[in-house]
């Protein structure tokens, strides 16, 4: 008798137990603010009926994307999907956050009344801004998911990447076969025009304003030294006015205007006669516009996007020419040449890759942008041909890595 009542005792704590667990599992659910409904469409491209996960590709981003189907969806509803489907999802979900004191143990449970589910998991990426969180679960899964209540912002901007941490979330959906209206195009960014306007340096690392070498000039010995395009303009300036168009979500094409001009200081370049009389020189400035094409890609749409690309175009640069001077050295003669023909007016290509990041202000995206620019090499003239000096010219094309910063307007 005894036994039966110990027994019967422990039955009813396991049960009051299991009530109260299941009681604090509703009331953790009640307190979780669902986002508003998102829909989604895509093309189912991988399911698997036991798990119950639906791997798909966006039809407006052509991104990958998993579902785990939550059992509110009838088993007959799942197996009605097939790969190949367009399928139109519409979810809603709830995350709970909570900091996971060290050396506490992992979980991974479901409740299965209300289908809550409580994971430690390790966070890979947050974004503040949007309010979302990424993290990979124990199977190596990784989900992205939105806070919305203000307790669990606040514990979010406590999380940082890499920490563990414990997250509990449900979901509501519903998945019907075929696409719904294109609701997600008002917000993908394709075929949209962009305005931009970029300011910065074209920091040079290798190119030869003068290439050295020796010649004469009415009969005097002249000798260059090696001269850059730093020693002589500096760090140059560069300003690019563009127009964008979307051509998908993740791609742009662009046009840019380009624009340099940077006025030179006075310097030595060589020396002249057997005295070895200093040559000062101060040339022309540096100026030249440009068109540019090229191509955008970006990695995401959030706050902070960062992007790749490509540009190539065909610059029109302006004569450079140039006065020479050097003092009477003894016995010998001061030598002066005024409006000296250095380089002739010519056509160089430019191209390189360009990478940088967008900062979303609205409408409006800060950008700073770094490139590696090639410039083609100038046209030599023919004085400095017919005095033996024709090769100081001939290095003239130059590798540089612009720093650029500005903004643009999305229209």
């Amino acid at each position: 008798m005894k036994a039966v009542v110990r027994f019967g005792l422990t039955m009813a704590l396991v049960a009051g137990l299991a009530a109260s667990a299941s009681a604090q599992t509703a009331a953790a659910q009640r307190t979780l603010t669902p986002t508003a409904p998102i829909t989604y469409t895509g093309t189912v491209t991988e399911i698997d009926y036991n798990t119950r996960i639906v791997t798909t590709r966006g039809t407006y981003d052509g991104q990958l994307a998993t579902f785990e189907v939550p059992a509110s969806v009838p088993q007959a509803t799942l197996q009605s999907v097939r790969v190949g489907d367009t399928v139109t999802i519409t979810y809603q979900d709830s995350i709970g956050l909570r900091r996971k004191p060290a050396g506490e143990p992992p979980v991974d449970t479901v409740d299965p009344a209300t289908r809550l589910r409580t994971a430690t998991v390790t966070v890979t990426a947050i974004d503040q801004a949007a309010r979302a969180i990424t993290f990979t679960g124990a199977s190596g899964r990784v989900y992205t998911r939105h806070v919305v209540d203000a307790a669990n912002v606040g514990v979010l901007q406590t999380v940082a990447v890499g920490d563990r941490i414990d997250v509990s979330w449900y979901e509501t959906m519903t998945i019907v076969r075929g696409a719904a209206a294109p609701m997600a195009a008002a917000d993908d960014f394709r075929h949209r025009f962009t305005i931009s306007a970029l300011w910065g340096w074209d920091n040079q690392f290798s190119g030869k304003m003068i290439k050295a070498g020796a010649g004469t000039y009415n009969g005097t010995p002249i000798v260059f030294d090696e001269t850059t395009y730093d020693d002589v303009y500096g760090r140059m300036g560069l300003f690019k006015a563009g127009i964008g168009y979307r051509l998908s979500p993740r791609s742009e094409l662009t046009v840019n205007f380009v624009l340099s001009d940077s006025a030179s200081e006075p310097v030595t370049v060589g020396r002249v006669g057997s005295a070895n009389a200093p040559l000062a020189a101060s040339f022309d400035d540096y100026s030249y516009w440009g068109v540019e094409v090229g191509q955008r890609f970006y990695f995401t749409r959030v706050r902070f996007t960062p992007f790749l690309g490509y540009y190539v175009g065909l610059n029109r640069f302006t004569e450079i020419n140039g006065d020479f001077s050097a003092p009477a050295t003894g016995s010998q003669a001061a030598l002066t040449i005024n409006d000296g023909e250095f380089y002739d007016p010519a056509w160089a290509f430019s191209f390189g890759p360009t990478g940088g990041v967008l900062i979303g202000l609205g409408p409006i995206e800060v950008m700073a942008q770094v490139e590696l620019r090639y410039m083609g090499g100038l046209s030599d003239v023919d004085p400095l041909s017919q005095v033996g000096l024709k090769d100081i010219n001939s290095e003239s094309s130059r590798w540089s890595i612009p720093f650029l910063f500005g903004a643009r307007v999305r229209f």
